[in-house]
């Protein structure tokens, strides 16, 4: 084995552990940040109607849809393959709000979709991109 060698596998070792580890929590974590903005565009007090029009993101009454976005910890899929998720947790409405449907006592209420979830993925993809490889560089190159 030549020492160039030995560098080249301890950086192909490293581009498939900590580089992709790394990257996924970056990308996540611009995700989060994106739904949040979504989430954080209008708000109104409880009891008066909704000032958020349909295809908008829900306008926020207590925030906790806002405050329970959170991020899961990036987990290897397969061979130098890693992912992590964002998204809603213990908020039962947060689909509903996403999507819009059908709730209430007997289903009489009607929600329209107030989507939070594309747009902001949308508007993260380039923030994430690069988030992503500033971490993977510096996992695997250092620095």
């Amino acid at each position: 084995m030549s020492p160039s060698g030995d560098r080249l596998r301890e950086i192909a070792r490293r581009a498939g552990d900590q580089g992709g580890r790394a990257a996924a929590a970056a990308m996540a974590k611009e995700g989060k940040k994106a739904i949040e903005a979504q989430l954080a565009k209008r708000s109104h007090t409880r009891g008066t109607p909704t000032p958020s029009p349909p295809g908008q993101p829900p306008a926020k009454i207590s925030g906790r849809l806002h405050d329970n976005i959170v991020t899961q910890l990036p987990r290897q899929t397969g061979a130098n393959r890693w992912e992590a998720a964002v998204g809603p947790q213990n908020v039962i409405y947060a689909r509903i709000q996403d999507q819009g449907g059908v709730a209430g006592r007997g289903h009489h209420t009607v929600i329209p979709p107030r989507p939070y979830m594309l747009p902001a993925k949308l508007a993260a993809q380039q923030a994430a991109h690069e988030a992503g490889t500033r971490a993977f560089l510096a996992a695997v190159h250092g620095g």
